[in-house]
Parts: C-alpha cells; sequence; structure tokens
C-alpha cells in the first residue's frame, strides 16, 4: 500500500497535477518522506524522476524532496540527485539550507556530485559559510571567509567545512596563500587528512612557499602528509617544496613512512628504514625512484646500513640511484669506509664514475690504507708508449690505458737513480694530488693518488729516450 501510494504521488507530479509547493507540503508527513526515500532505493525509479523535467521542477521548490534524493543516492540509484545537481536554482537553494548541507555531507556520493556541478563555485560562499556554521551575509566573499581567523577557525574544526574548501580550486588558493589560514589547518589533524587527501588541488599547496612553510613546522602535519602517498609524490616532484620538506624539523622522524609511500610499498610491512634496506624487492623499487633515495640518502643511520647491507649493489648499479648517491660525498664516504661494500663499489661502473672525477671521494681514498691495499689487489702497472714529445710545456696522451682511471703510484722507467719532474693531467681530474709535479726515478715508486679521465702525461725536460717514460700503477675505473 505504501509502496502504491508513492507512486502515485510521484505519477501526480510528472502529470503536474502536485506542485512542488504541494509537494512539499505532502512531504510534512513522516510517513510519505519514508516511503519516498524507499521509492528512491530502486535504480529505475530514480531514474524514472530524473527523466521527468516538470517533476525536476517541482522537487527543486522542495527542500524536503531534495533532501530525500541526497539521502538516498547511492552509486547504483544517483540519477536523481545527478538531476538536482545540474539545476541552478536547486544548488542557490541548497546551498543556503544548513538541513540539505548536513544531509549532503553525510553521504559521500551526494556531495561528491553536489561538489562537481558546474554551479559549484557559484555557490561556495554560502556553502561553506553554513558548513563552518558561520553567517554568510557578513562574508561579502569568499576570501574574507578564508582570511578571517574566526571564520577560519570554525572551518579548521569541521570535516564538512573542509571538504568544501578542497572541492574548490579558487577556495584553495586563497588558503594556500593565507599563513594564518594554513596554520590553523596544519595544527588540525583532521583538517590536514582531508586536504591531503585530495591530490587533485595538492598542487596549488605544494607550489606555495607559505603553505609548505606552515606545514613543516607542524609535527602532526608532517605526519600526515607523510602518509598520504598522492599528496607526498606531489611534494616530492615541486622542487622548492621537496628541498624545504628536506630540511624541515620532523623530516627525521616520518623517513620510513616517506620513503615507503613514494615507491608504493606498505609504511606498516616497512616500519624502519633498515626493514626496506634489508628487502631486496623494497631497494630495488627504492633504487628506481630519485625522489625516494633522496630522502633515504638524508639518513646517516641508513647510509651506514646500506654500506654494510647484501643488497648496496642494487643501488650501486642503479644509474637513478647513483644519480644522487654518487655526488653525495657524505653517503659515498661512508660506503669507503666500510670494506664490505669496496667489492660492490668497484665492480660498479656507475660507482666508479662518480668516484674518479670527485676530489672528496679521491681524497677519502687515499686517505684509508686498508683500501689502497685492497685497491692494489686489482691493480694494474703499465708504461706510457713511444718517446717523450720533447715538449717541456705540453701534456701529450698517456696510451694505453682505460678512458677513466685512478693511480695508485708512479716512477720513471729505465735505471737512472736521478730524478724527473712530471705532470699528469685529465680532463677532468680528481684529488688534491691530481696535476702536482712529481719527482720520478727509476728506484722506487711514489704514491699518488689522484683520479684521470682522458689522461695525459709530461715530462719538465728535454729526455727524448724511453727511459724517461712514466710508469703508473692504477685501477680501471670504467
Amino acid at each position: 500500500m505504501s509502496t502504491l501510494r508513492s507512486l502515485r504521488l510521484l505519477g501526480a507530479v510528472e502529470a503536474g497535477t502536485v506542485s512542488g509547493t504541494q509537494l512539499e507540503a505532502y512531504l510534512s508527513n513522516a510517513g510519505r518522506r519514508s516511503e519516498l526515500s524507499v521509492l528512491l532505493s530502486s535504480r529505475g525509479q530514480s531514474r524514472r524522476l530524473a527523466a521527468s523535467s516538470l517533476t525536476m521542477e517541482a522537487i527543486t521548490t522542495s527542500p524536503t524532496a531534495i533532501n530525500i534524493i541526497f539521502e538516498a543516492a547511492t552509486k547504483e540509484t544517483s540519477s536523481a540527485c545527478q538531476a538536482v545537481v545540474v539545476s541552478p536554482v536547486a544548488m542557490y537553494s541548497v546551498s543556503n539550507s544548513i538541513p540539505s548541507l548536513e544531509v549532503l555531507s553525510a553521504n559521500p556520493v551526494a556531495w561528491g556530485l553536489y561538489a562537481g556541478s558546474a554551479y559549484y563555485e557559484t555557490n561556495i560562499k554560502t556553502t561553506l559559510a553554513n558548513l563552518a556554521g558561520v553567517d554568510p551575509v557578513i562574508y561579502p566573499t569568499i576570501k574574507t571567509i578564508i582570511e578571517d581567523p574566526l571564520s577560519m577557525a570554525h572551518i579548521a574544526n569541521k570535516p564538512a567545512a573542509m571538504s568544501a574548501v578542497v572541492a574548490s580550486s579558487t577556495t584553495v588558493a586563497i588558503m594556500a596563500a593565507d599563513s594564518v589560514a594554513m596554520a590553523m589547518v596544519a595544527a588540525s589533524p583532521t583538517a590536514m587528512t582531508i586536504l591531503s587527501g585530495k591530490t587533485s588541488i595538492f598542487g596549488a599547496i605544494a607550489n606555495s612557499a607559505i603553505a609548505m612553510s606552515e606545514i613543516i613546522a607542524h609535527a602532526g602535519a608532517v605526519t600526515v602528509l607523510s602518509n598520504s602517498a598522492g599528496s607526498l609524490v606531489i611534494v616530492s616532484n615541486t622542487s622548492t617544496a621537496w628541498t624545504a620538506f628536506l630540511q624541515g624539523p620532523y623530516f627525521s622522524a616520518n623517513l620510513p613512512a616517506i620513503v615507503a609511500n613514494l615507491v608504493g610499498i606498505s609504511p606498516a610491512a616497512y616500519p624502519s628504514l633498515a626493514s626496506i634496506i634489508a628487502d631486496p624487492i623494497a631497494l630495488t623499487k627504492v633504487a628506481a625512484s630519485k625522489n625516494a633515495v633522496t630522502a633515504l640518502a638524508a639518513s646517516a643511520s641508513a647510509l651506514t646500513a646500506l654500506s654494510t647491507s647484501p643488497n648496496l649493489g642494487i643501488m650501486l648499479g642503479s644509474s637513478i640511484a647513483m644519480s644522487v648517491l654518487g655526488p653525495n660525498s657524505a653517503a659515498m664516504s661512508s660506503f669507503l669506509s666500510n670494506s664490505g661494500a669496496w667489492a660492490g663499489l668497484f665492480s660498479s661502473s656507475v660507482a666508479k664514475g662518480y668516484m674518479v672525477a670527485s676530489t672528496d671521494l679521491v681524497n677519502a681514498i687515499a686517505a684509508n690504507a686498508p683500501l689502497i691495499v685492497y685497491l692494489k689487489t686489482k691493480a694494474v702497472t703499465t708504461s706510457a708508449t713511444g718517446i717523450p714529445d720533447g715538449n717541456a710545456t705540453a701534456l701529450q696522451p698517456f696510451a694505453g690505458v682505460p678512458e677513466k682511471l685512478l693511480t695508485l703510484s708512479a716512477k720513471e722507467a729505465g735505471i737512472a737513480a736521478t730524478f724527473s719532474p712530471y705532470n699528469f693531467g685529465g680532463s677532468p681530474m680528481a684529488g688534491t694530488q691530481a696535476g702536482a709535479t712529481l719527482q720520478l726515478t727509476a728506484a722506487s715508486s711514489l704514491v699518488h693518488i689522484a683520479g684521470y679521465t682522458s689522461m695525459t702525461w709530461n715530462l719538465q725536460g728535454i729526455g727524448v729516450t724511453a727511459a724517461t717514460l712514466p710508469i703508473i700503477t692504477y685501477v680501471d675505473m670504467t
């Protein structure tokens, strides 16, 4: 009987014999409201209602009918709700109705349709004011609502109001430019969760120095952002925001979650950087992400753990990872200080390429006596070919050696006990000893730790015999 009565009511509305005002009066009865709600739970009836322009015209003038439609909306039965939000009259009416907005905010499907309406921005000021519990009349623009600390405090503490903000790119931009407003959002875990959960607008936050400085200054906000993968990725791809985030006071406390979320693994499954480093599958994902490697490299303890890990080769063999670690003297020095890392370092052409071109790293090698002993087991000794060119001021190519090499020592060919001055060069060359004038003799080798690319040499004298050729002991760094 109740279903039949609601069908008759809907038929009368479709026929134009029941107006919006009359429909509102009918729905003042709790039974009739319940009957209409049950009817709208049917996909067919929801579509039937939406398909009738006469029905929708009556409904848009009945706040109760609109509320029932919003309340009943599901993914399967949202046709009527979709029809409501394309009506400028209905949207205006809803934005000015606190009861309607309360119904909307309780139903994600209805709210999504409302916030996606072409008329949402037109009504954002009244929508936001009413959801925040402030009088829309006293605020001439949406900007005045955001910039008023009193109204903004209400917004930051009311999830529905924050949801209204993040649904409007214009409003987000205004908020991102206001330090007081952003400080309130950053101080509220609920507000920050809603903001960071809306990746479609988070670019405006990441590109705002004001917004990011407030987020970075709040421990809770950094934690929320670190665990919001989508928005975290946006920040990591925004250079100024990422640099500031890395330098923030709460960055290190959230590093495991940051690294995990940047590469799409579960922070719960990897609660520490050590657990990520220990898993070759996880570390392979990190090695493929420049931003994740950058984050991991910010931790000295992580670098130490990596230097002693059997998985270090994953990083050393990745051009992406080494583009971050290679130029990082702290990271590479950490690896060089651990004997367990030497085999991996000196079997990786990528790692060797960075070492041979870095004065800091060549100097670190020179200062590490056990490492020099190890490198001597890999070294090759060879002499320059031909004869000196007789030009005491110009360097000539050192033929027959690799393009990149690390010299360990040098001496002169022949049997003379006297010293001759030599220079070695390269482009580039690295290490404090590189390019120095060396007094070489045939009697003994002189320690010379330096990195050379496209190595050259010169005899600062007039000797032009095979006896005045330099001999070097080196490690191939190609």
